[in-house]
């Protein structure tokens, strides 16, 4: 069965989160994996919407935020404190994705460039030091894997990853577990732990790892192809998301300017039909 790399990316997410676990779904594509371990082999996990919605509303990807994507059900409503608590005692998961991560896994979302006059201002680090300071897993994605995102040394530092700091103050919790890019899956199994290639996508070569990283990663010619995604869960992504908001991620420029048009118009007229007017003669 045919599929894109977006869903072999959301698939590839979405097997890394099992146990009962509070699970945040602040992406397209972090949404979606969520939503197809839950529906395929992880039935345990609650999956947090945004803190307003609170748990078990199956977040689906729209423009709008309407309900007409999403599963209709009473969500259970939750205070940042009790989201806080989760992540102090390990019971929270959650896909970041980072501007920039770096070949020890510190990340970067904070901003670009030298702090005392940045070229881009980002959002802010959040809650990533809790996370990178308490989670036993850590999961990063990158959609574009090139030698500005996955860098030798983060510009910024918004999260902790392997090194004498973390070993000194923070030990093992919230050390990175794993990155997925559009090129292929790595962990920080590397001497002083480090990044490692652990599969490749198919079609990508390892000249083209080497060549799209900003640093010496070492990727051997005999690497394992990732995991395509099963009939199951191209179903599971493809009804969750009917329009292909999660695409806009991948986008930039002209391309993802006319994307969000047709997404937006095909939205408007789904909503339409959804919720026609009411009271007109």
């Amino acid at each position: 069965m045919e599929y894109s790399l977006d869903e072999l990316m959301i698939a590839t997410m979405a097997h890394q989160l099992k146990g009962e676990f509070l699970v945040s779904s602040v992406t397209a594509f972090g949404a979606l994996a969520a939503l197809v371990a839950q529906k395929t082999h992880a039935p345990e996990l609650a999956v947090l919407a945004t803190p307003e919605s609170g748990m078990e509303v199956t977040p689906l990807p729209t423009l709008t935020l309407g309900q007409f994507l999403t599963d209709v059900q009473r969500g259970i409503p939750l205070t940042m404190e009790e989201i806080f608590d989760a992540i102090f005692c390990d019971l929270f998961r959650i896909w970041i994705n980072p501007a920039q991560i770096d070949q020890f896994g510190n990340v970067n979302i904070s901003s670009i460039g030298p702090w005392e006059k940045p070229k881009v201002a980002l959002v802010g680090s959040r809650g990533i030091p809790e996370d990178t300071s308490h989670l036993s897993q850590i999961f990063y994605y990158i959609l574009h894997h090139n030698t500005r995102s996955v860098v030798s040394q983060v510009d910024f530092r918004s999260g902790a990853g392997n090194g004498a700091e973390r070993d000194q103050y923070l030990g093992r919790s919230g050390a990175p577990s794993l990155l997925v890019t559009d090129l292929g899956v790595f962990d920080f199994s590397g001497p002083g732990g480090s990044m490692a290639v652990v599969t490749l996508h198919p079609g990508v070569s390892p000249d083209e790892v080497r060549e799209r990283t900003g640093f010496d990663l070492q990727v051997t010619d005999i690497i394992p192809h990732t995991t395509p995604p099963t009939a199951q869960e191209l179903e599971i992504i493809r009804t969750a998301d009917p329009l292909e908001v999660r695409k806009l991620e991948l986008l930039a420029g002209e391309e993802a300017s006319e994307k969000f048009v047709t997404i937006y118009e095909r939205e408007r007229q789904a909503l339409h039909v959804a919720w026609p007017a009411r009271g007109r003669h």
